[in-house]
């Protein structure tokens, strides 16, 4: 992995862990303030805010997106690879080679569309249905930027096994866990 991808994975890291936190602590927030308002219905008129859910829903699904990145990268994405692995390695290549090429268009494709989604959110000023009245093109916004996060690292997988190929790409060794195997892959 090269010094960019480095840095490049704790930027999506610190990204997810600041949204998945904050989300956190939106629900430990939203379940100290529902006790207390039970508690102590008589004495204090304490509300909860309606937009809790929400913005905890915007910031899990933003913070799930950005990791799809990762794992493509690392080929830890869901994938069919059980009969695979028992197939001949020239077959696993041409299998893997098919695997990239539909995952990068497939990206790039809703990456289009989601930027095609993002448009018509604003362009009829579409908002939430709380107290917030968040603007959805800013929640829609993640499926261009995560797709095309995707797309990018399916495009480094490619090039990678297209012009810098070695035999670990296709899983034929049977040594180790998957992780060692996965490690062997992106070195």
């Amino acid at each position: 992995m090269t010094r960019f991808e480095r840095i490049w994975n704790r930027v999506e890291d610190a990204i997810m862990g600041i949204f998945a936190g904050v989300a956190l602590l939106l629900i430990c927030s939203e379940v100290v303030l529902r006790y207390f308002s039970d508690f102590m219905r008589d004495n204090f008129d304490l509300r909860l805010p309606d937009w809790g859910a929400e913005v905890t829903i915007y910031l899990t699904v933003w913070a799930m997106l950005i990791a799809g990145s990762q794992l493509v990268l690392t080929g830890r994405h869901i994938r069919a690879d059980l009969v695979v692995r028992q197939l001949p390695p020239n077959v696993q290549w041409a299998l893997e080679l098919i695997n990239l090429t539909m995952g990068l268009g497939y990206c790039a494709l809703v990456a289009w569309f989601g930027w095609k989604v993002v448009e018509f959110a604003q362009m009829l000023d579409e908002r939430s249905e709380s107290s917030l009245q968040f603007e959805l093109w800013i929640f829609y916004l993640i499926l261009p930027i995560s797709f095309g996060l995707m797309a990018v690292r399916y495009f480094i997988r490619l090039y990678r096994f297209l012009f810098r190929f070695e035999r670990s790409m296709l899983f034929i060794e049977h040594e180790g866990t998957t992780e060692d195997i996965i490690e062997r892959s992106q070195s």
